[in-house]
């Protein structure tokens, strides 16, 4: 349920009109949560639907999630009408693309295709620069997906193949939407780091360190700190009392034992018992991580 309502009151990474495509408006999400705040009570009473939706995916990769919850948020909004959703596109044997969602909107009486993703990155140098954002696993890059999704997916209605598919069945593309959730991560040691252009203003923040800086920035705090699998990447976590967690020296511990060649996202929870929500959110990352980036691209498309 928590993700759910993450997914959709969360502000997105990018927003904002971009050459014709609509990067969606933080305003956009929190109305849209607003309006969907009877369906949440009711999923908290009887949340059945919700976790027969999730217990039949087949990828269980966190983008496929995001994707899946969306999808129910679109059924329930008597707004949206899904007419397709992962529509491929192929052109003889090879398959060119794909539509994440071909949307109806019922209240401008438009069709929408909309492309979609749920990214988490970390900031590295001049963080102004898409492309100095990187995700934790070196495989990916802000710069790259911004460019991939505001030139090439979203523009898939325009490949002839995909105009013979659409046309076949009825369709004609009024509105390109693409919505990029997720969270930024800024350098612990580094204060006032700019956001990367075209970034929602008030998009999820959190924060990066390598083991030494981890320990100098709260060896002194009273927080309680728990690892997080992918899967709760999404909505800010809460502190139960059956939960496990452990000191800031522990958490090191384990992550140097454990984790030291893959980044660990972590959860900080205050040790006042009447302060059950997450307050800090993080990644441990290794001591020449950010030396091991090979991915060069210095074209930032603005």
């Amino acid at each position: 349920m928590r993700d759910l309502e993450w997914v959709i009151s969360s502000p997105p990474i990018i927003q904002g009109v971009h050459k014709k495509n609509d990067w969606t408006e933080s305003d956009f999400w929190l109305r849209e949560s607003r309006n969907f705040s009877t369906q949440y009570q009711q999923l908290d009473n009887k949340p059945d639907t919700l976790n027969e939706l999730l217990q039949h995916q087949h990828d269980h990769r966190l983008g496929h999630r995001f994707e899946t919850l969306l999808a129910f948020w679109f059924q329930h909004n008597s707004r949206y009408q899904i007419i397709k959703q992962n529509l491929q596109v192929n052109d003889g044997n090879k398959t060119i693309g794909e539509f994440d969602f071909i949307i109806k909107d019922t209240l401008s009486n438009k069709i929408q295709h909309w492309e979609v993703a749920c990214k988490f990155y970390l900031g590295l140098g001049n963080t102004q620069q898409r492309t100095n954002w990187v995700g934790p696993m070196l495989k990916d890059r802000l710069s790259l997906k911004f460019k991939t999704m505001q030139q090439r997916q979203s523009q898939l209605s325009e490949q002839p193949a995909a105009k013979q598919l659409l046309q076949h069945l009825g369709l004609h593309i009024d509105e390109r939407i693409c919505l990029m959730k997720g969270r930024l991560f800024y350098p612990i040691k580094q204060t006032h780091c700019p956001s990367p252009n075209k970034a929602a203003n008030n998009h999820q923040r959190g924060w990066w360190a390598r083991p030494d800086e981890f320990n100098d920035h709260f060896q002194n705090k009273s927080l309680q700190w728990r690892p997080l699998n992918k899967n709760q990447w999404l909505a800010p976590q809460y502190n139960k009392y059956s939960d496990v967690n452990h000191s800031a020296s522990e958490i090191l511990r384990y992550f140097l034992n454990e984790r030291q060649q893959h980044p660990l996202c972590i959860v900080g929870f205050s040790q006042d018992e009447s302060l059950s929500h997450e307050i800090e959110r993080g990644f441990l990352v290794a001591k020449d991580w950010a030396n091991r980036i090979n991915i060069v691209d210095n074209r930032d498309s603005n």
